[in-house]
C-alpha cells in the first residue's frame, strides 16, 4: 500500500492512502508518517483515500489513532474521496462520526481551514 504525503499550502498536509490498509507494515507506515508530519507543524491534515480499496479493522483503528495524535497536537484531520465501499465501512464502524468526510481534497482543506479559523465547521 503506497502512502505519500505532500504540503498543499503553508499549514496543510495531504496524506494519500492507496490500495489496502491492513494489519502490519501498512498500519505502521501510516502511523509513522503522521507522527513525522506532526513534528513538521501542519495544523490541517487531509487523508486522501480516493485510491484506497480496502481497510481491515487494524487499518480503521490506525485512522482513529492518527486522528487522536493529530488532535492532541492541536491540529485537525478530515478525509476526502472515500469510495462508496470505504464510506460504508467507516459508517458501519462509526468512524464517520469522528472524522468528517468530503468529496475532494480541496473541499476538505477549505472546510478544515474555515473550522480552524472560526472555531466551528
Amino acid at each position: 500500500m503506497p502512502i505519500e504525503s505532500r504540503q498543499i499550502d503553508a499549514g496543510a498536509a495531504v496524506i494519500t492512502i492507496s490500495g489496502r490498509l491492513v494489519f502490519g507494515r501498512d498500519v505502521e507506515r501510516l502511523e509513522s508518517l503522521v507522527d513525522d508530519m506532526i513534528q513538521k507543524g501542519p495544523t490541517r491534515f487531509v487523508f486522501d483515500v480516493s485510491s484506497l480499496d480496502y481497510a481491515d479493522s487494524s487499518g480503521i483503528g490506525a485512522m482513529v489513532a492518527c486522528l487522536t495524535h493529530i488532535r492532541k497536537s492541536g491540529a485537525d484531520l478530515r478525509m476526502a474521496g472515500a469510495s462508496p465501499r470505504i464510506r460504508r465501512l467507516l459508517t458501519m464502524t462509526g468512524v464517520d462520526q469522528l472524522l468528517p468526510m468530503y468529496a475532494t481534497v480541496a473541499e476538505a482543506n477549505r472546510r478544515l481551514a474555515f473550522a480552524i479559523g472560526s472555531g466551528a465547521e
